[in-house]
């Protein structure tokens, strides 16, 4: 947690005083797109050289790139735009960060409240409430770092994006200065406890075949240690969420993915279990198989807060409180009734494991494609193996993502930056943006269909250029929106509607000043993934596919 810096300015424009806020809050990174609402504060900000500024092309990926960097940083995203239409611009990037309890604050300027026949003007408070965000007003100029230290504490503590409010007409105003109104508290659960945690560690005590999985809530260094010290003393296999992947690399009873990402010896042990806890983990029905994973099985979730998100899944019993404090509870009470081990991770166990793990250093395969195409998975394992082992994976939403998420595994679960919590194509290249200006000791890999790169794609590439952001995407280029396209074909209709018929993607990612490689058959793929492992910029790879070889 950052703590303010102390200036020593006794007074300030107002637009002075809020960039420097910015950095008493320990922003490090801004991303944003300049209008007359917004320009003088992020001109301080660079002036006084505060932090690094990130310039896009469009409101609705600054939004993305903060919400890409808090996903990978594990801190809260900042962004600033300008008013009325800026602010309509990101309501889907906004409801993206709402959905996925994704800590943001976004400076957002705002029209003088008399100005009624301002071009620009809108409510925006009820543009932001519509999305799910809240909503902060700067009162005064007297009251603004106060305000803005509301944004920051609201957006940390409920793990939500908070617009703040920024008039345009007070951004001139003197201001004295004012000490900071304090670090962002950090507030810290205390371990479950009573009759709750009790009949949870009898659950376990009853079971023979408990497993222990983990969310994106549980990938502290703490709660990891504390997950796996009481595997062992339970003798249970460990899994994760897909948003998780990575959190018990080269554990030896590591199922990995508990879900549809799941491999077969993972689905059978899962499906095996009597007993699932689950620590900080929502059970969606993407990680219980739409709970064939958890049916007439007694179920414990441990969460680290009681904030309400969509937990598709009602637990047999679920407890608040902190992860790693919980764990080891457990433990203790364990040890005190002097519970054997189940014995349920042996030596057969571990060696199917490593089984499925030499499997997948194979390559799968290739099926035959149309012409001028290569089959997706078979290619995307070539480049997984050209690339960096550790690297952040950037995924677009399509009916490719799986087949990219199951292929271009990922390490360490802050290297997962997650985009479909809304459901839309067309949010990876912000959020790449995000991290591949904010992550120096790995590469961003974006992965997108060919529909949702044409949809934002395009635009942001000329800031990868500019930012020298070490960078590769991946265009999985069917030439159609995959999802309408399944529903055509399997109806036996005509799939003509879903058709894109796309631009040259690796021609305009040339001209923009990217290297890039068209992707038509095994000699372009070899060079794609030479161009993966020796790239020294950012990297555009245009993948053409089979529309009627497409997994989901």
């Amino acid at each position: 947690m950052y703590e303010p810096k102390k200036t020593a300015f006794t007074a300030m424009k107002l637009h002075q005083r809020l960039a420097h806020a910015l950095a008493e809050h320990g922003v490090t990174h801004l991303y944003g797109l300049v209008g007359d609402a917004n320009l003088f504060m992020v001109n301080s900000y660079l002036e006084a050289q505060l932090g690094r500024y990130v310039a896009c092309t469009h409101e609705a990926n600054a939004v993305l790139a903060a919400i890409g960097f808090a996903q990978a940083n594990g801190r809260t995203g900042v962004a600033t735009i300008t008013h009325g239409p800026a602010l309509t611009n990101v309501s889907t990037a906004l409801t993206e960060a709402a959905k996925g309890g994704i800590p943001l604050v976004l400076l957002c300027g705002d029209t003088a409240p008399g100005d009624v026949q301002h071009l620009q003007k809108t409510d925006q408070c009820k543009v932001v409430e519509a999305t799910g965000a809240m909503f902060v007003d700067m009162r005064s100029p007297e009251t603004a770092p106060e305000d803005l230290a509301r944004a920051f504490q609201l957006a940390t503590h409920r793990r939500c994006p908070v617009v703040f409010n920024m008039r345009v007409d007070l951004q001139w105003a003197e201001t004295e200065i004012a000490l900071p109104s304090g670090k962002t508290l950090e507030i810290k659960m205390a371990p479950a406890t009573g009759s709750d945690l009790e009949e949870a560690v009898g659950m376990l005590a009853s079971a023979r075949r408990p497993l222990l999985v983990a969310g994106r809530g549980a990938i502290e260094t703490t709660a990891r240690q504390s997950i796996l010290a009481l595997a062992e003393r339970l003798e249970a296999p460990v899994a994760t969420t897909l948003k998780a992947q990575g959190l018990f690399r080269h554990i030896p009873f590591d199922l990995g993915i508990c879900g549809g990402l799941s491999h077969p010896t993972a689905i059978e042990v899962i499906m095996q279990s009597d007993c699932i806890l689950a620590f900080g983990a929502s059970l969606s029905k993407h990680t219980t198989e739409e709970r064939a994973y958890t049916r007439d099985k007694r179920i414990i979730q441990v969460l680290p807060d009681a904030e309400e998100t969509p937990r598709l899944n009602t637990p047999t019993l679920r407890l608040i409180g902190d992860i790693a404090g919980t764990a080891d509870a457990m433990i203790d009470l364990l040890d005190l009734a002097e519970i054997p081990g189940t014995q349920a991770a042996d030596e057969d166990l571990a060696a199917r494991l490593r089984n499925e793990a030499a499997h997948f250093a194979e390559i799968p395969a290739a099926r035959e494609t149309a012409a001028g195409t290569v089959d997706m998975a078979p290619a995307l394992r070539r480049l997984h193996q050209a690339l960096p082992e550790d690297r952040v994976l950037v995924a677009d939403l399509g009916r490719f993502v799986t087949t990219a998420w199951r292929n271009l595994p990922v390490t360490r679960p802050q290297d997962l930056v997650y985009t479909s919590h809304f459901g839309g194509i067309g949010c990876a290249m912000g959020q790449a943006i995000g991290t591949a200006t904010s992550v120096d000791d790995r590469p961003t890999v974006m992965v997108a269909g060919d529909g949702g790169f044409l949809l934002s794609g395009l635009s942001e590439l000329s800031t990868a250029v500019r930012e020298k952001a070490d960078l590769v995407i991946i265009v999985c280029n069917d030439g159609s929106y995959g999802a309408e396209h399944i529903q055509f074909t399997n109806r036996s209709m005509a799939p003509g509607l879903s058709m894109i018929s796309p631009p040259d993607f690796a021609a305009v990612a040339s001209a923009i000043g990217l290297r890039a490689v068209r992707v038509t058959d095994q000699g372009s793929l070899d060079a794609a993934c030479a161009a993966a492992s020796e790239r020294a910029g950012p990297l555009l790879i245009d993948l053409q596919l089979d529309p009627t070889k497409i997994d989901m």
